[in-house]
């Protein structure tokens, strides 16, 4: 495919949004057509993102009523939760597909939505035909999909960790826990994630249930009573490792274990697995995955056999959102999966 396909990004002033900027500079397919922000329209993109004004000194960022007039065969929405999902209704009426970087269709009910993010949706008329953006579980729902969903940045890290045991029917009881750097809380920051708040901290945030929480039992198809979920601040500004402390449900060897992980993310693109050995690497850390798109899956199980610790490290901005985003896009236009995603780590970060 040689021609170019025009895409809008909604709320291109985050972090996300500069991803997405920063992987479409040099996908060669898609083609950014309107860096949408309402308050900075008029403003040139490397003013926002200094770190992309060499391939952008040419773009602006463009009100959403400028952005009504395009003609896009995409539109990446990197909007707040309730406002993504409205507009979303708006591009999907333009005749335009939507990859929503948002938590408004990540869950499967109206229902459910409510449950863990206390509102009612806006837009429960297309929670039906959403897909779940993990390619690596329904890639093959996504070439004729109008709509995919985002997904969560710590969801997407316990997913992958857990999967193999979850197919398996493994798992009696995870205690989930993420240690997340401060660019998870947003571009915006607040009391909680200024610096001298943010710091050389170890930040325990809702130990026992976190909202992404929702998605693993969904997409795992476990029972939530079988899971806790907790996210600790931690000093990175991206990243996540994600360590669930698995009982199983019968005694197991390990041999076992790596063949399920085997079955489960062999041939997947940007999964790979850390070493047997040395000892210290076999559980991911997050700076061998940064600046990619890539996912490090590793396990450490106890002498009893009924213990162990599945984990995985991402990068949150990357296979936690713009990433996963770009690949469900490939998918749903027909192109290679890993299109525009071929970038390697940053080592050291």
């Amino acid at each position: 495919m040689t021609e170019r396909i025009p895409v809008t990004i909604w709320g291109a002033t985050g972090f996300a949004g500069a991803e997405l900027l920063r992987i479409f500079a040099r996908h060669p397919h898609f083609e950014v057509v309107g860096a949408v922000s309402r308050s900075k329209a008029g403003i040139s993109v490397g003013a926002a993102h200094p770190h992309l004004r060499h391939v952008y000194n040419d773009l602006t960022f463009i009100s959403p009523e400028e952005a009504n007039s395009l003609s896009a065969a995409a539109a990446f929405l990197a909007l707040p939760h309730r406002a993504s999902a409205q507009e979303a209704v708006r591009r999907l009426e333009a005749g335009e597909r939507v990859i929503d970087l948002s938590a408004d269709f990540r869950l499967h009910s109206a229902e459910a939505y409510k449950n863990w993010y206390g509102v009612d949706h806006p837009a429960p008329q297309l929670l039906s035909e959403a897909v779940y953006g993990l390619p690596e579980l329904h890639r093959g729902e996504m070439a004729s999909a109008r709509l995919i969903s985002g997904v969560g940045c710590n969801a997407t890290s316990a997913i992958t960790a857990l999967l193999p045991l979850a197919r398996a029917g493994l798992i009696e009881e995870a205690r989930i826990e993420c240690r997340v750097g401060s660019s998870e809380a947003g571009a915006n920051a607040d009391e909680g994630s200024a610096h001298s708040m943010r710091s050389r901290v170890l930040r325990v945030v809702n130990p026992f249930v976190h909202r992404h929480m929702a998605e693993v039992v969904q997409e795992l198809s476990m029972e939530q009573s079988s899971f806790t979920m907790g996210v600790t601040a931690v000093e990175l500004v991206r990243g996540i490792q994600c360590l669930a402390h698995v009982t199983l449900n019968r005694q197991v060897r390990e041999a076992e274990i790596w063949k399920l992980y085997r079955a489960a993310w062999n041939g997947e693109p940007f999964v790979s697995f850390t070493p047997a050995k040395p000892a210290h690497f076999r559980i991911p850390d997050p700076r061998f995955v940064i600046g990619s798109n890539r996912v490090l899956t590793g396990f450490m199980l106890a002498e009893d056999g009924r213990r162990m610790i599945a984990a995985s490290a991402i990068d949150n901005l990357m296979k936690g959102a713009a990433g996963s985003a770009v690949q469900c896009a490939n998918l749903m236009f027909g192109l290679p999966e890993t299109e525009g995603l071929d970038m390697m780590p940053v080592y050291p970060a």
